[in-house]
């Protein structure tokens, strides 16, 4: 099973490194980078392990761990897709 990420999750993503980057700099955001990435891309090999959402029907949604933040995703039998990655603070869907 491949991890596809949408426009919207990587742009996502994009806003959070840049959030980390400008308030604590490269090697946080880095970190950052890493963290999120590789348990995304672990969803692969199990991903029954991340929850069915309330929020959305019909996705899944993976609490990344030690970040305040969440990936959405829809689960296909050939794909994961991961649809938005979006801090717990905020209302979504939005």
């Amino acid at each position: 099973m491949r991890v596809v990420w949408t426009a919207e999750a990587l742009s996502d993503l994009e806003e959070i490194l840049v959030y980390y980057y400008l308030e604590a700099g490269p090697r946080t955001s880095a970190a950052v980078e890493s963290r999120i990435v590789s348990q995304i891309e672990k969803l692969h090999i199990f991903p029954e392990q991340a929850r069915p959402s309330d929020r959305i029907p019909g996705t899944r949604e993976l609490v990344i761990n030690k970040l305040p933040y969440i990936a959405f995703f829809l689960l296909h039998s050939d794909e994961l897709v991961i649809l938005n990655v979006v801090h717990t603070a905020r209302k979504f869907p939005a």
